[in-house]
C-alpha cells in the first residue's frame, strides 16, 4: 500500500535521508532507526508507523501525523540545512526527430493570431533551467487558530514564468541525478523574486479563505461585547434617572469607566482575530532540462519575425514563450511591424464615417384644389312599344316633344 500522507511521507523521505531504513508493509512502516536520529527524534531504534488513526489503535502502531513532535523536529531540521540542490534529468541518447514532425507541434502548442510558425534551420541540443522553489507558510488566524501548510512554485528560468501543474508534477516525477559542475545563475535572480511573489501572492488568498470562517466567529464575539457594555450603560442609565442629584457625578464616572473598557475589550477582541502569515523558505532546486532547439520564423505574408523554441525532451512538449517585447505571459500577434502580445501591441480602433450631412427638406408644394362637380345622373332611354301595326309608340311617362 502506497504511503498517502503528506506529513508521513514527508518523515519517511527525512529518515532515509538521514541514514535510516524504511519498509513499507500494508497500512503500517517499518522505521529503523540510526543512533543520531533516535536522540533527534526520542523515539526507538525500530517501530512501526502509520497516519491512520484506526491502524494505530488496532495494531499498536506508533500515529505519525500533524502534531506528532517528531514530525515537528524533523522539520525544523529541515528548514535550519535548508534544501538547495542543482540537478539533471538524463534522457537516452537518441536521434532528433523530424523538424516537420515538430513544426507541426509548435503549430498545434501556439496559436499566433496573423502569424503562422515555420522552421527555417537545423535542430540544436541544449538545456534549459526550470527553477523550484518551496516554503512553510505559518498561518495565524486568531491566537486560537494557527495553521502551516507547504507552497512550491515552478518557474521557467528563461521566459520567467510559471510551469502549469500538469507539466511541474511531471517534472517532479522524473529521475534525476546530481548535476556536474555549477550550474548556470543567468535569471536566477529574476526568477528567484518571480517565485516568491507567486507564493506571496498564494498565501494571502489562502489566508482570506481559511479566515472565512474565523470572521464570523470574531463578529460573534464582538456582538457580544457590545450588547453587554450596551446593557451597563443601559443599567446605569436607569440609575442616574432615578438617582438623587448628589449621585449623578458617580454615576457618569461609572458611565465613563464603563466605555473605556468597552473600547479596550473591543481593540483586544480585534487584536486576537488579526489575521497575519509568514513564509519560510526552505527549498531551492534547480533542474537542467535537455532541450532540442529549433529556430522558427512566424511569417505574416512576406514579413518574418525570428523566434527561437525549445523541445523539452522528457516533458515532450515545448517551453512556453513569453512576449518579446513586454515578457508578458500572453497571447501572441504578428503586426505588420513585429511580434508583440495583445497586451503591448496597439489595438486599431475603427472610426466610423459620419453621416453626410442632408440638405433641409424643402416645403411640400401646395397641392392645387380641384372643384369636383357631382356626378351627372344619366338618362336612361325611355321605353318604346310597338302597337301591333307595327308602329312605334312612346311610354306616356316619356317627355313630348
Amino acid at each position: 500500500m502506497t504511503n498517502t500522507d503528506v506529513g508521513l511521507d514527508f518523515w519517511l523521505r527525512y529518515v532515509e535521508a538521514s541514514g535510516g531504513l524504511t519498509e513499507s508493509g500494508g497500512d503500517t512502516t517499518l522505521v529503523m532507526l540510526p543512533p543520531a536520529l533516535q536522540t533527534t527524534l526520542e523515539l526507538p531504534e525500530v517501530l512501526q508507523v502509520t497516519a491512520d488513526p484506526d491502524v494505530a489503535r488496532e495494531d499498536g502502531a506508533t500515529l505519525l501525523s500533524a502534531g506528532h513532535p517528531a514530525l515537528g523536529r524533523s522539520a525544523d531540521e529541515v528548514l535550519a540545512m535548508g534544501d538547495v540542490a542543482a540537478m539533471a534529468v538524463p534522457v537516452a541518447a537518441t536521434p532528433p526527430p523530424p523538424t516537420e514532425h515538430l513544426q507541426a507541434m509548435a503549430r498545434d502548442q501556439f496559436s499566433i493570431d496573423h502569424g503562422r510558425i515555420d522552421a527555417t534551420g537545423a535542430l540544436t541540443r541544449s538545456v534549459r533551467a526550470i527553477l523550484r522553489v518551496g516554503g512553510r507558510v505559518d498561518y495565524t488566524l486568531s491566537s486560537d487558530d494557527h495553521y502551516q501548510e507547504c507552497a512550491e512554485c515552478w518557474v521557467d528560468v528563461q521566459s520567467q514564468r510559471p510551469l502549469p501543474t500538469h507539466v511541474s508534477a511531471k517534472l517532479a516525477a522524473l529521475p534525476t541525478e546530481p548535476k556536474d559542475g555549477s550550474p548556470s545563475l543567468t535569471g536566477l535572480t529574476a526568477a528567484i523574486r518571480f517565485a516568491d511573489r507567486v507564493i506571496e501572492q498564494c498565501a494571502q488568498r489562502r489566508r482570506s479563505e481559511l479566515g472565512e470562517d474565523i470572521a464570523s466567529a470574531r463578529d460573534a464575539e464582538l456582538e457580544r461585547v457590545e450588547a453587554y457594555y450596551r446593557d451597563a450603560l443601559a443599567t446605569i442609565e436607569r440609575r442616574r434617572a432615578q438617582a438623587p442629584a448628589d449621585r449623578w457625578e458617580l454615576l457618569d464616572a461609572r458611565a465613563d469607566s464603563v466605555r473605556s473598557e468597552r473600547a479596550r475589550r473591543i481593540s483586544e477582541t480585534r487584536e486576537k482575530y488579526q489575521a497575519c502569515h509568514e513564509v519560510r523558505p526552505y527549498r531551492l532546486h534547480i533542474y537542467e532540462v535537455p532541450v532540442w532547439r529549433l529556430p522558427v520564423d512566424v511569417r505574416r505574408g512576406d514579413r518574418r519575425y525570428p523566434l527561437t523554441l525549445d523541445w523539452l525532451i522528457p516533458l515532450t512538449r515545448f517551453a512556453d514563450v513569453a512576449c518579446p517585447r513586454c515578457g508578458a505571459d500572453e497571447r501572441l500577434v504578428a503586426t505588420k511591424t513585429g511580434l508583440g502580445c495583445v497586451g503591448c501591441v496597439p489595438q486599431r480602433t475603427v472610426q466610423l464615417a459620419p453621416e453626410p450631412t442632408r440638405p433641409p427638406a424643402k416645403p411640400a408644394a401646395k397641392a392645387k384644389q380641384v372643384v369636383t362637380q357631382p356626378p351627372t345622373p344619366r338618362r336612361h332611354p325611355s321605353p318604346v312599344h310597338i302597337d301591333p301595326a307595327g308602329r312605334r309608340l312612346r311610354s306616356r311617362n316619356s317627355a313630348t316633344s
